[in-house]
């Protein structure tokens, strides 16, 4: 006789199948990811993505993996070094890919270079929408200074802050590897590299005109 479990089709998972789940939480939903390997040891990160990408629609360029509240950045790490082991809940932060969006604004109508897309504009449109008028009145605050002590310190320190952020938006960037074919992505990861460094060149010329002033 049939039971209720098995008229709904579920059944109890094997040793091998616990000893190779971790647990993904995404958008308010529970996912469980099943690794066919005999074991966990030599599952690497970017294994990981595929399979989060496949139980989500979340794209691997797009998407980011924590566990413990530490981000997971390097694909190429086995699942073991990252701290993940069976039986682990990792975290996925992204959005999935809307197919007429992709189709919209991408070369490729690729849902990965829609995802690099996302992820490069995750990085400039903060810088656009703060740091134009940020370095607007650093450069505004040094030209009206009155060369006090209080004042050198606070022209120091807001030129290294805007250096840094810059710096590290840039390396960012670098980071964000667009393959043969996403020409959109490529350009927007383009266009934001300019942008940055003109920036971090006005942020140079004002910290310049602090160095002088504190001579």
């Amino acid at each position: 006789m049939a039971t209720l479990a098995s008229f709904f089709g579920w059944r109890k998972p094997s040793k091998k199948e616990v000893q190779n789940t971790i647990h993904l939480y995404w958008n308010k939903q529970h996912f469980d990811v099943v690794f066919k390997t005999p074991t966990l040891d030599h599952a690497l990160l970017k294994d990981l993505k595929l399979k989060c990408k496949t139980l989500t629609g979340v794209p691997v360029a797009a998407m980011k993996l924590s566990v413990s509240g530490a981000n997971l950045k390097d694909d190429t790490a086995t699942l073991v070094s990252c701290g993940i082991r069976a039986g682990s809940t990792v975290v996925l932060t992204g959005d999935k890919a809307d197919k007429q969006t992709v189709v919209q604004e991408t070369t490729s109508g690729s849902e990965e270079e829609y995802g690099l897309i996302v992820r490069i504009g995750k990085v400039v449109d903060p810088i656009k929408a703060t740091m134009e008028k940020d370095i607007a009145d650093f450069d505004a605050f040094v030209d009206n200074s009155t060369s006090t002590d209080g004042d050198k310190k606070i022209m120091q320190d807001k030129g290294i802050y805007l250096s840094e952020k810059l710096m590290q938006a840039l390396i960012t960037l670098d980071g964000v590897e667009c393959p043969p074919g996403f020409d959109t992505a490529r350009q927007r990861r383009r266009e934001g590299v300019r942008l940055l460094q003109k920036l971090l060149e006005q942020v140079d010329q004002t910290r310049a005109k602090v160095k002088l002033l504190c001579q």
